[in-house]
């Protein structure tokens, strides 16, 4: 019998996902007041460098490895649209690797978290996806943040869609528009192992392992306009699908 089929197994990954949420919360808790002088003293710049910071402390003492492969080295004073696959609730904590400092733009569900909540609803954009008017105003202020020197992660597949990862969900216009409106490069972000480490399965198992993220070339948004957006979004998902295919060793049929 496979070992990893047993109930001896399941209890080794149940204590481990305990150790893992108590890592969590305590390392929020440590940084918490750091988190509210940066509030307070308007440093959204520190607070999201923090941010950065606590992923790389708590992956290694959870000891998940990382491999981080840049293709192209990002400027840090650019404003940049991340782009990566969603296929886990790990996606958030691990997209930090990326090395520059960014606001996500993601559910306001996130916020209620304890502790990190706090942290996600004062330095980075929060969206209600139920009311009209709020997403506007969501896209407005993420437009205002790439004026004013920030990057921005977006899940463009509209949060965790997809039914047979690592196949992805098709993608939403927003950031496509956001940056053929602005200037700011897309960067194509290929998250090839979260859905095995942490599932949406409802069992709520956490499965150590690599942890490999690709950084792709960023996109030019001057070769694309709002007439030809679909094509804008169509090669971002290849480029993304792609790498996911080969990272998982799927062959796709022409």
């Amino acid at each position: 019998m496979n070992i990893k089929d047993t109930l001896l197994w399941k209890v080794i990954l149940r204590i481990y996902g305990a150790y893992c949420v108590i890592l969590f919360v305590t390392t929020f808790i440590l940084l918490f007041p750091l988190f509210v002088i940066a509030d307070k003293f308007k440093m959204p710049r520190f607070g999201l460098i923090l941010n950065h910071y606590w992923a790389h402390v708590f992956f290694f003492l959870i000891g998940v490895r990382m491999e981080i492969t840049q293709k192209v080295k990002l400027s840090k004073t650019s404003s940049y649209i991340l782009c990566p696959n969603h296929f886990s609730f790990l996606d958030v904590a691990i997209l930090p690797f990326v090395p520059i400092p960014f606001k996500y733009v993601g559910k306001l569900s996130i916020a209620k978290v304890p502790f990190f909540g706090y942290m996600f609803k004062k330095f980075h954009i929060t969206v209600d996806r139920s009311k009209m008017r709020e997403r506007y105003a969501t896209y407005k202020q993420s437009i205002d943040a790439l004026h004013n020197g920030f990057s921005l992660a977006v899940f463009p597949e509209g949060g965790i869609k997809s039914t047979e990862p690592p196949k992805m969900h098709a993608f939403k216009e927003g950031p496509f528009r956001m940056s053929i409106e602005t200037g700011a490069p897309i960067v194509p972000v290929t998250l090839a192992d979260n859905w095995h480490m942490f599932p949406t399965d409802g069992k709520y198992f956490f499965r150590r392992r690599k942890c490999r993220i690709v950084i792709h070339e960023p996109l030019d948004p001057k070769k694309y306009s709002m007439d030809n957006i679909k094509d804008f979004q169509n090669d971002v998902y290849n480029m993304i699908q792609s790498e996911l295919n080969k990272k998982n060793n799927l062959i796709t049929q022409s």
